[in-house]
Parts: C-alpha cells; sequence; structure tokens
C-alpha cells in the first residue's frame, strides 16, 4: 500500500508533494511556504490527532475535511493571511484541545460551532482585528484552561460564559481598547493563575472576584487610566508572584492586602500619581525580587520621602526604581547590617539613604 501523500500550493505556485507515514500522528507543514492545501489528503492520516499549518501564507482554508477526523487534538493555523474562517467543521472534532488562529487578519469569527467541544482547553486568537466578539459559545467549552484575545481591537467584551469555565487558568486581554471589564464571571474560576489586561483604557476595575482565586499568580493591570483601585480582594492570594499597575493615574494606594503575598517577586507602580506609600505590608515579601516605584515615564510618582525600612527583609530585592529627588529614610537600626539586599546595598554605595 503507498503511503499518504499531502498536497500543497507553495508561494511560487508550484504543486508540491509532501510524503507521510501512514501511522503518523503529527503532520507539521509550518514554514513550508503554504498558500492553499487540500485537507482531503490530509485526513487521509487515520491517527492523525495535531495538524500544524503555521507561519505559511494561506488566505482561505475548507476546513470541511476535518469533520472527519474525530480524533484531531490539535489545530495550527498560527500566522497565515485568513480574513474569514468558517469552523463549523471544527463541531465534530470531538477531541479537539487547541486552537491557534493567532497573528492573522481577522475581523470576526463565529464561536458558535465550538460550543460542543467540551475537549477545548485553549483558544488563541491573538493579534488580529477582532473589533468585537461573543463568546457564548464557550460556556460549553467546560475545560477550557486558556483563552487568548490580546493584541485586538476589542472595546468591550461579555465574560459572563466563561463563569461556567471553572478549570480556567488564564486570560489575556492585553492590548485592546477595553474601557470596562467585569470581571464577575471570574469568581467561578478559582484554578485562574494568569490575568493580563495590560495596556488597554479600562478606568476603574473591581478584583472582588479574585477573592475566589487563592492561585492567582499573575495579575497585570498597567498602561490603563485607574485612578483608584482596592486590593483587598488579593488577601487570599497568597501565591501572588507579579502584580503589575504601572502606568496608570494612582492617586493613593493601600498595599497591606498583599502582606501574605510570600512569593510576591515583582510589583510596578511605576508613572502613577502616587505621593505617599507605606511599604510596611512588603516587609514579609521576602522573595520581592523587582520594585518599580519610578521608571522615568511621563507621568511619574512624586514621593518627597520614602521610608523603605521594611525593604531591609526583601532579601532577595536585586532591582528598585525609585526617582533620584525622593528621600530615602530607614530605621537607623539597621544601619550596621550586613546581609543586605543588593538593590539597598547600591542606594547605601550612593549615599542615598537617611538614617532616622
Amino acid at each position: 500500500m503507498e503511503e499518504p501523500v499531502i498536497i500543497y500550493v507553495d508561494k511560487e505556485g508550484k504543486s508540491r508533494e509532501y510524503e507521510v507515514d501512514e501511522e503518523d500522528s503529527t503532520l507539521d507543514l509550518s514554514r513550508k511556504g503554504v498558500t492553499s492545501i487540500d485537507l482531503e489528503t490530509v485526513v487521509a492520516l487515520p491517527e492523525l490527532k495535531v495538524l500544524e499549518l503555521g507561519r505559511n501564507a494561506i488566505q482561505e482554508i475548507d476546513l470541511s475535511p476535518l469533520s472527519t477526523c474525530s480524533g484531531l487534538q490539535k489545530l495550527g493555523l498560527f500566522k497565515n493571511k485568513f480574513k474569514s474562517i468558517d469552523l463549523k467543521p471544527l463541531a465534530k472534532c470531538e477531541m479537539l484541545e487547541e486552537i491557534n488562529l493567532g497573528t492573522n487578519q481577522l475581523a470576526s469569527v463565529n464561536l458558535k460551532p465550538l460550543s460542543s467541544l467540551q475537549t477545548l482547553k485553549r483558544l488563541r486568537l491573538f493579534n488580529n482585528g477582532l473589533g468585537e466578539i461573543d463568546i457564548k459559545p464557550l460556556a460549553g467549552c467546560t475545560n477550557l484552561e486558556t483563552l487568548e484575545i490580546e493584541n485586538n481591537e476589542l472595546k468591550s467584551i461579555d465574560l459572563q460564559p466563561l463563569s461556567s469555565c471553572t478549570k480556567l487558568l488564564q486570560l489575556n486581554l492585553m492590548y485592546n481598547k477595553l474601557t470596562k471589564v467585569d470581571l464577575g464571571p471570574l469568581s467561578n474560576c478559582t484554578k485562574l493563575k494568569f490575568v493580563y489586561l495590560h495596556h488597554n483604557q479600562i478606568v476603574s476595575i473591581d478584583l472582588s472576584p479574585f477573592s475566589n482565586c487563592p492561585d492567582l499568580r499573575i495579575l497585570r493591570l498597567g498602561g490603563n487610566a485607574i485612578e483608584e483601585i482596592d486590593l483587598t480582594p488579593l488577601s487570599p492570594c497568597k501565591e501572588l508572584r507579579r502584580l503589575g499597575l504601572a502606568m496608570n493615574g494612582l492617586l493613593r494606594l493601600d498595599l497591606s492586602p498583599l502582606a501574605k503575598a510570600e512569593h510576591l517577586s515583582s510589583l510596578d507602580l511605576a508613572g502613577n500619581n502616587l505621593t505617599k506609600l507605606d511599604l510596611t505590608p512588603l516587609e514579609n515579601c521576602e522573595e520581592l525580587t523587582e520594585l518599580y516605584l519610578y521608571s522615568n515615564h511621563p507621568v511619574e510618582n512624586e514621593f518627597v520621602k520614602l521610608d523603605i525600612t521594611p525593604l531591609f527583609n526583601c532579601s532577595e530585592l536585586e532591582d528598585f526604581g525609585v526617582s533620584e529627588e525622593t528621600e530615602l529614610q530607614a530605621d537607623k537600626s539597621l544601619q550596621d547590617e550586613d546581609d543586605l539586599p543588593l538593590a539597598l546595598e547600591e542606594l547605601l554605595e550612593d549615599n542615598r539613604v537617611k538614617w532616622v
């Protein structure tokens, strides 16, 4: 019996034949210069589980043949030139776990065909031109773990369908044009670890739902227009590693909810309008490596004085961004300490610290 041959057309307009083993479960045709492909030849692989067509130049594709691939688990269409795509044939791919449509030219996408895919774990729609999106069909994707819609043109999004996705680990909506986001539905996503909302146009945000997400690791809200935020809901998030609030319009901030975030390694507050800040809650954050209160942004915090005594307990602190105009003070009882965080050693060498 002859082995299956995959037929596609390359950038030069030439028809190519790609020989494969009938028992292959993975077909990787990424970076082949593919402009079109006959998927009827692809489905000749009875054991096909992974189909990678990324980094090509495909403008249109008929997914109909894939409706017979009941064992397909991953479909990669990353970095092509799709302006539209019909996902209906995927409704019959009952084992599908990942769909990657990132870095295309999609202005819209109909997700309804995915509503019955309970196996779907990862949906990637980043770096397209999506001005709106209806994620209601994802309510049926109860095993969804990752949803990536960053780098689009979204002005709003209703996250309500995600209340059914209780296994959600990551939500990425950064670099859109969102002015507000209701995080309420995420209160059901108790396993949530990563939330990226930076570089939008969010004016205010309620973090209350995160009080149900004790395993939250990364929360990035920088580059928005937030003037006030209550971090209290982060108190139960003892696994928090990184919190980004830079480049907003914060006038005041209470860090006390971070007192139990013992694994916090990065806190970025630069580029706000803060004039006072109590660093005391950070004395328990012994793994803190980066603390940015100033990074030379067009708008910056203006601390006349800052008590950095609590930071002497942050033994891993290596990078501390603070204005040269700020008078740094510390408790004189620490003056003879030998084992100091690197960032504070540098400040002491520069005679930046005033003992009080």
